[in-house]
């Protein structure tokens, strides 16, 4: 049995369409087949259940000539064969053989004759035994307004059908004469339209469910491409992305791994060039240093010095936009509120204007009890903890850049820390001239500058802003720049809080 089923999945897999296309008609095709199946079954019902109602219809005829024929004491010898005829059941019982003719346990429904056909010698007394339910108000109202008999026991046998339970019709005749008559098709158990369209519904919706697993599982390549995407981000080291699924997926995936590959290769490259221009430029840039020294104009002298500064200044900020220094560190959980504090700390120890405001301690009013209590203010401590996991290194740099910028070309620093439930928010606002709105996208592309206040004579490589928007970008923030009302530049960082378990 395991060698059938596993040769039947190999056959399956062998012919199983390998294109993206191809599988999704495969779907198509078998969904298609499911609901013809279904709505032919539906159908099939609908056009069984026309044709009981309308045998049944015709039945009332029949059953009129049966009456005829028991009230005629010449024709009763044909009375069995004409009811076999249409599929009926007859019983020509005693008036006093009661426990016979009632056949099931509950009472039985009296349907009443027209009154105006209650002279003509017709039946004196009609009943409807049923073994489960019973006829509506509704349904006796149009069976009891018939215009002769014949359309009484019509459309009485019509609503029998159509309420599809099993059902006995005793007729009283006049003589005394009790006839119980019964169909063992046409008044018997049948389906009714509500639980048919009932599984009906839940046959389409089993077959939706299935669709959708088979949409989920086709679409499963592609969702592990996306997460894989997601997850390594700008990393290119680690494994490959498996290469499965339809032909589309696979070519997909495999794309991929190659165009990690050929970023691998082009990172090493560009880490090794990087390597080579610091040592061959450092190395003239100390000889051309010591040799400074030995100009005897000083002020000539100091000129050299302060080219070669900002040359080697340019150079590190240049190597750091390049290079792969912020993936380098691995993330930590740090109390953020300590490490901002002891940046603004360092720079007041030396005398710069940079003042910090932590965020505000945690606060809650108490409730009123049986016991007391009222709407008083209630707080955590002083200092609020501000735990996330970062690369606290790459932070440390990004906002010293901030800071520093606040101070060359806004005189002051102040810097200030809120955090909510979701994320941590850092604002640095200076007292500069702040930058116009058409340059803020601008600043933070390598080597843009701004003229006026913050033009080259101001110093500056043009890469502190690029190198603080490539840490907040790895940390997944976001950082915007807002021109105070009346003067300065406020730089918010918005910095998702995430904290990794211990």
């Amino acid at each position: 049995m395991a060698d059938q089923t596993g040769a039947f999945c190999e056959y399956m897999r062998r012919f199983k369409p390998r294109t993206l296309g191809g599988r999704i008609f495969m779907i198509m095709m078998v969904g298609g087949v499911i609901i013809a199946g279904i709505s032919s079954i539906a159908s099939k019902y609908i056009i069984e259940r026309s044709e009981r109602i309308s045998r049944a219809y015709t039945l009332g005829f029949t059953i009129r000539e049966l009456i005829l024929i028991a009230e005629s004491p010449e024709l009763q010898g044909n009375i069995v064969d004409i009811a076999a005829r249409d599929g009926l059941s007859l019983r020509v019982l005693p008036a006093d053989d009661i426990g016979t003719i009632l056949m099931f346990s509950r009472p039985a429904q009296h349907i009443a004759m027209p009154a105006r056909l209650a002279d003509t010698g017709w039946p004196t007394s009609v009943k409807v035994h049923f073994r489960r339910g019973r006829l509506g108000s509704e349904q006796r109202d149009l069976i009891e307004t018939a215009e002769n008999p014949s359309l009484f026991f019509a459309g009485l046998s019509r609503e029998i059908a159509r309420q599809g339970l099993e059902a006995r019709i005793e007729v009283t005749l006049p003589s005394g004469m009790r006839m119980l008559l019964s169909h063992p098709v046409l008044w018997s158990d049948y389906a009714s339209p509500s639980m048919v369209f009932l599984i009906f519904l839940v046959g389409v919706v089993a077959v939706l469910a299935v669709f959708a697993a088979l949409a989920d599982l086709l679409a499963g390549p592609f969702k592990n491409l996306t997460e894989a995407i997601i997850r390594q981000g700008d990393e290119v080291e680690g494994p490959p992305v498996e290469e499965r699924g339809p032909t589309e997926a696979r070519s997909m995936a495999a794309a991929y791994n190659g165009l990690r590959e050929r970023i691998s290769r082009m990172l090493g490259d560009r880490t090794r060039m990087l390597a080579a221009i610091s040592h061959d430029l450092r190395t003239p840039s100390t000889r051309l240093r010591l040799r400074a020294e030995f100009i005897d104009n000083e002020e000539l002298r100091e000129t050299v010095l302060r080219d070669l500064d900002e040359m080697d200044g340019l150079l590190n900020d240049a190597l750091d936009f390049l290079g792969d220094w912020i993936h380098k560190e691995d993330e930590r959980t740090v109390d953020f509120t300590s490490v901002l504090q002891a940046i603004c700390d360092d720079y007041a120890d030396l005398g710069r204007p940079v003042s910090f405001e932590g965020p505000q301690p945690l606060r809650f009013s108490s409730v009123h009890t049986v016991f007391g209590g009222g709407d008083e203010a209630h707080s955590f401590g002083d200092k609020r903890s501000i735990r996330l996991t970062c690369r606290p290194g790459t932070l440390k740099r990004a906002f010293t850049n901030l800071i520093e910028n606040a101070l060359k070309y806004g005189y002051r620093a102040y810097v200030s820390l809120d955090a909510t439930a979701d994320m941590v928010l850092v604002s640095i606002r200076d007292e500069g001239p702040g930058i116009a709105e058409e340059y803020q996208e601008d600043v933070f592309l390598p080597f843009f500058r701004v003229e006026g206040s913050r033009a080259r004579t101001t110093g500056g490589s043009g890469l502190g802003l690029s190198i603080v928007k490539t840490v907040i970008d790895a940390h997944d923030g976001t950082i915007r720049l807002r021109n105070l009302p009346r003067r300065g530049l406020e730089v918010t960082i918005v910095l998702p809080r995430r904290v990794d378990k211990v």
